[in-house]
Formats: C-alpha cells, sequence, structure tokens
C-alpha cells in the first residue's frame, strides 16, 4: 500500500507542478501579447499621423503643372503615361491617336500586325511596340523609361 500511496502522492505533485508552470507560462504569453499588440498600436498611430501629414502637403506648383501636362498625341509614344493608356482590345487608330504614327509597321500577314514605336527621349533611346490581331491590340511592350 504504501508503494502505491507514493506513486499516487508523485503523480499528483507532478500535475500539480506542471499545472502551476503551465499557469506560469499563461500569464508570460499574456504579458508578451499585451506587449506586442501595444507596440503594434504605436505602429498605426504613427503611420495614420505620417499619411495625415502626407495628405494635408500640398502639390508643389511644378508637380501639378506637370500632371496637366498636355501631351502631342503625335509623340504620345515618348511618355509612359501614354503607353499606360493602351489596352488589350484597342482598335489601330485608338493607338495611333495615343501613341502617334509608328516608326515602323510589319505585316505579317493573316490579320497580324505590330506596330514599333522607338527615338530618343530625355533619359535616352527607348523602344516600344503593340501587337495587334484583326485590328484589335492583343499585346503591348512598353518601352523601359529611365529616371
Amino acid at each position: 500500500m504504501k508503494k502505491k500511496t507514493k506513486i499516487i502522492i508523485s503523480g499528483i505533485l507532478f500535475f500539480a507542478t506542471q499545472n502551476a508552470a503551465f499557469a506560469g507560462h499563461e500569464e508570460i504569453i499574456e504579458k508578451s501579447i499585451s506587449e506586442e499588440i501595444g507596440y503594434l498600436k504605436s505602429v498605426i498611430a504613427d503611420l495614420e499621423d505620417r499619411v495625415g501629414r502626407l495628405e494635408k502637403h500640398p502639390k508643389s506648383k511644378t508637380e501639378s503643372a506637370h500632371n496637366e501636362e498636355k501631351i502631342d498625341p503625335q509623340t504620345g509614344w515618348k511618355h509612359r503615361k501614354s503607353w499606360l493608356q493602351i489596352k488589350e482590345g484597342m482598335s489601330e487608330a485608338e493607338v495611333e491617336s495615343i501613341l502617334g504614327h509608328p516608326a515602323r509597321i510589319n505585316d505579317m500577314g493573316k490579320g497580324f500586325k505590330k506596330f514599333f514605336y522607338r527615338g530618343q527621349v530625355t533619359s535616352g533611346a527607348i523602344s516600344g511596340s503593340i501587337e495587334i490581331y484583326e485590328n484589335n491590340v492583343y499585346k503591348i511592350h512598353v518601352p523601359v523609361f529611365h529616371q
């Protein structure tokens, strides 16, 4: 009987210490989570403050003038903004109204054409192309514009 009692007491002590250790661990986890939440709240508050200041900051005159810049349809291909207006499904005429007449047109037959645009811009030489099938854009190769 003494042996069984010792085993039972040992088991009870084991579970009691484990339970106490777990309870202590639970408090540590809770504290850690609480600290992390506090940190994240401060980061969010800082970001909200920064965004608020940026939104209040008036645009400079040069930036406003640049955004309102009129692009000549004959040289539209020289501007990244123009290339971003080109969408799949547009007609050849729509492409030319935005980018201007291409430097070269390859008629590949069976309804396939490729418009090539290339030349000098202030940042260097650029080239791009538009692939067309039966008068509809199906692939756009935007030039790499260096700032």
